[in-house]
């Protein structure tokens, strides 16, 4: 069962989260009425984000955060959680956690996710399912981290399904069930999750639990590819070089693992040059030149 937190003590921790980044007002500060126009616009931003709507406050919120405008990202979820958005303390509580804009506090971020996970948060559910899984400021518990991983999967968290499948996969907190895992899996790659991408991809190349079908895997592995993941470009390459689900071909190969290369896949360097090797300096400049133009989908 996933403890509860008084929403009394959530709003305390993230209006102390906020209000550090808010400097004491001194004795001599002038009464409102004689602020400047600049103070008066921004106690009216301020206002602004009380009163939005929470998915409008969400959003400015991760706008905030995404220009490094932390103390803003802070107030907007903030005010995010208080107008009914469970996200909002979960982004409170990433905030804190890793010590964005607020000094870092594990203990103060679980309680946090604990407030987010209370009111519906799928993505606090899988941030506290992981720590239960790795053992992180809590007893090591794969059952109450399957719980809550898959509760969160189960309300379309694709990062959460991907971990739920994992679960499965390794017959951690669950039985061993590879037909679940694949179909969570399935789930988050239909999220364009790359995890879960690649994962299908081996599932299908290696015949994980499945008949070998080389071509589906080569499709799971270009769609993670596609996204510029070096994982997938590598295993893509080799798909090529070996012409397995795929027709072979050196020159997409060469391509392919010189994206790998250049992404830092521990084999592509080695890879790239045995088929290097294998091309006449013509095709190699080809190569070359399309891994320049190439750009990843996101």
């Amino acid at each position: 069962m996933r403890p509860t937190v008084a929403l009394a003590a959530i709003l305390l921790t993230a209006t102390a989260a906020v209000a550090q980044q808010t400097p004491a007002r001194s004795p001599a500060t002038p009464p409102a009425k004689d602020k400047p126009a600049a103070a008066k616009a921004a106690d009216k931003s301020a206002d602004k984000a009380s009163a939005a709507p929470a998915p409008d406050a969400l959003a400015a919120g991760l706008a905030a955060l995404e220009s490094k405008d932390f103390s803003t990202a802070l107030a907007r979820f903030n005010a995010a959680f208080n107008a009914g958005a469970p996200d909002g303390a979960f982004y409170l509580g990433r905030m804190v956690e890793l010590g964005i804009g607020v000094e870092a506090s594990f203990d103060k971020a679980r309680v946090l996710y604990l407030a987010a996970a209370d009111k519906g948060s799928a993505k606090a559910m899988n941030r506290l399912g992981l720590m239960h899984y790795r053992g992180e400021g809590v007893l090591q518990d794969y059952a109450a981290a399957q719980e809550l991983i898959c509760e969160a999967a189960g309300k379309g968290d694709a990062d959460a399904a991907f971990n739920c499948a994992g679960l499965f996969a390794e017959g951690r907190g669950v039985d061993k069930d590879p037909a679940k895992a694949r179909a969570w899996y399935e789930k988050a790659a239909a999220e364009n999750n790359i995890g879960a991408l690649n994962a299908l991809g081996f599932i299908w190349r290696d015949g994980l639990g499945v008949d070998r079908d080389p071509g589906k895997a080569a499709d799971y592995f270009g769609r993670a590819a596609a996204l510029g993941n070096p994982v997938a470009l590598f295993e893509l390459g080799a798909m090529y070089e070996a012409g397995l689900g795929l027709p072979p071909d050196l020159m997409k190969a060469h391509v392919h693992y010189n994206l790998a290369a250049a992404r830092q896949h521990p084999g592509g360097t080695e890879a790239l040059a045995r088929v290097t090797a294998g091309l006449s300096p013509e095709d190699v400049t080809k190569a070359q030149a399309e891994a320049k133009a190439w750009r990843a989908a996101r």
